[in-house]
């Protein structure tokens, strides 16, 4: 009876922590709405080919005020991606985050993306 009691929660459990953790991470601004599923599930995914793409776009789009390594950052997440290496891949969209995410939010919530 007790193994049937934990199979059955333990699967309700982690559901329900996972959708509390999806909730909490909605984006803010129409660029994280296009990145999730444009970068974060290609990157989840491993497809690469997908990653490069949308890196390579977004270098192209650097947003209006001062953001000096977007395109750089966006172009190191190409190269990471064109040689599948997921650590590089991750260092950029970390530095990325790191260096813009607060400052974007602030100052392009409601910038149309792409």
């Amino acid at each position: 009876m007790r193994q049937t009691v934990l199979r059955t929660c333990i699967p309700l459990v982690a559901a329900l922590a996972l959708a509390t953790g999806a909730a909490a991470a909605e984006p803010k601004t129409p660029l994280g709405k296009w990145m999730q599923p444009n970068m974060g599930v290609p990157r989840a995914g491993l497809d690469y080919p997908s990653l490069k793409k949308a890196f390579d776009f977004v270098a192209g789009k650097p947003p209006s005020g001062v953001y000096p390594q977007w395109t750089s950052i966006s172009k190191a997440g190409s190269a990471a991606s064109a040689k599948q290496d997921l650590k590089a891949v991750r260092a950029a969209c970390d530095r990325c985050h790191d260096a813009y995410r607060n400052k974007y939010i602030k100052e392009h919530a409601t910038t149309p993306f792409p």
